[in-house]
């Protein structure tokens, strides 16, 4: 969704329903630079409306609408329990390999220049391929997922009237993220000596989390040079609900048939139910305004999305990769009158996948030191492009 600071010299966060998704979205409704670890929707992007060849381009006013629609992708394939990549899963061909597709769709009110309320339908499309087990006629095998995701409504407010703080200003945001993704999409797998069982997905491609969440937002920006602006978005979504009624077909009671019945000293024996995690994101940088009279600026920034341990409110129980990334985030943006288009990049420099609850106690009922992996994308490509009317 696009917030667009309405000055001369501001910046438009176009932000999902994750998302940073986003957000993230972040976003938004959720991050994004993820694979396995389950940050959804779009990621924030931002725009400097001064580029616009007219100072007003990015100016709104009361009763404008602004329609936006954002579009992410991401491959993940390469490992990482901690920080430390597991190399020997490329070498024996038997990584987890995610594909990824957000289409977001935003629609953004104007009460005034500075109150604003924003509605966003993420959508997504997934596959996930891997190792077919023994007996099965190929290799590895894929299973799938799309639909929409989890909705957001969210409230936008300036902290400062815009005509009076024209080279800077912070703006919050305060969403309620609704459970209309299906957190329970089921596929076919194969079992070891042929034939398949229908059952739920992983948790990394569903597209939703089955939870209600609260999410809030900042957006800021600042002035230092002439056609130069430093900027910071950050997100936080909580999700205080523990688990949701998807089962991850991982058993400790031998009740649910065709399940893999593990023992207590596996982490997988206290993930029996998918849980519904807290996501958060973080970016800050530079843009500089490089052709005005095109509508043409670049920015640069740093980047921060993941899902953490703990949720803030309620229990972290269940299934969850916890994990985070870290990318430097380059992007373009025109903005040309009544329409704006933003392309970023973001290429991972660091990620971690972190011990779960569920890894933490099975680390202390084994004695042995219990530490679950993830998938992360090397980048990813994220479009944004909206229209004021």
């Amino acid at each position: 969704m696009t917030h667009m600071r309405p000055t001369s010299r501001g910046i438009a966060g176009l932000s999902g329903g994750l998302l940073v998704a986003l957000t993230l979205a972040g976003t938004q409704t959720n991050a994004l630079a993820q694979g396995c670890v389950a940050v959804r929707g779009s990621s924030a992007c931002m725009l400097h409306p001064s580029s616009g060849t007219n100072p007003d381009d990015a100016n709104l006013t009361s009763g404008d609408w602004i329609a936006s629609v954002s579009d992410r992708y991401l491959h993940s394939t390469r490992h990482f329990v901690g920080d430390e990549e597991q190399k020997q899963r490329q070498t024996a061909a038997n990584q987890v390999i995610n594909h990824s597709d957000f289409l977001d769709f935003g629609l953004q009110y104007a009460f005034s220049p500075r109150y604003s309320l924003a509605f966003t339908l993420p959508t997504v499309f997934s596959s996930r391929s891997q190792k077919a087990p023994a007996g099965y006629p190929t290799y590895r095998y894929e299973t799938h997922a799309s639909g929409i995701g989890d909705m957001r409504l969210t409230a936008y407010a300036w902290l400062w009237d815009p005509a009076k703080m024209p080279k800077g200003n912070i703006q919050l945001g305060l969403g309620l993220k609704a459970p209309t993704g299906d957190d329970n999409v089921q596929d076919a797998f194969p079992v070891a000596g042929g034939g398949a069982i229908v059952k739920s997905v992983d948790q990394s491609i569903q597209p939703g989390d089955g939870g209600w969440g609260v999410a809030v937002e900042l957006n800021a920006y600042r002035e230092i040079l002439p056609r130069t602006d430093i900027f910071l978005q950050a997100s936080y979504l909580f999700n205080p609900q523990d688990q949701n009624n998807s089962l991850t077909w991982r058993d400790n009671s031998s009740a649910v048939p065709g399940a893999v019945t593990v023992a207590p000293t596996s982490a997988s024996y206290y993930e029996h139910y998918m849980s519904i995690p807290d996501q958060y994101f973080a970016r800050g940088g530079m843009d500089y305004v490089l052709i005005p009279k095109w509508g043409l600026s670049v920015s640069l920034a740093g980047r921060l999305e993941g899902v953490p341990v703990n949720d803030v409110f309620g229990g972290s129980d269940g299934f969850r990769r916890p994990g985070f990334a870290v990318s430097i985030d380059p992007g373009i943006q025109v903005l040309k009158g009544r329409y704006a288009f933003n392309l970023n990049v973001p290429f991972a420099l660091y990620r971690n996948r972190e011990r779960s609850v569920a890894d933490q106690i099975a680390s202390a009922v084994s004695g042995k030191d219990v530490h679950g992996d993830a998938a992360f994308a090397d980048y990813v490509v994220t479009a944004s492009f909206s229209v004021r009317f």
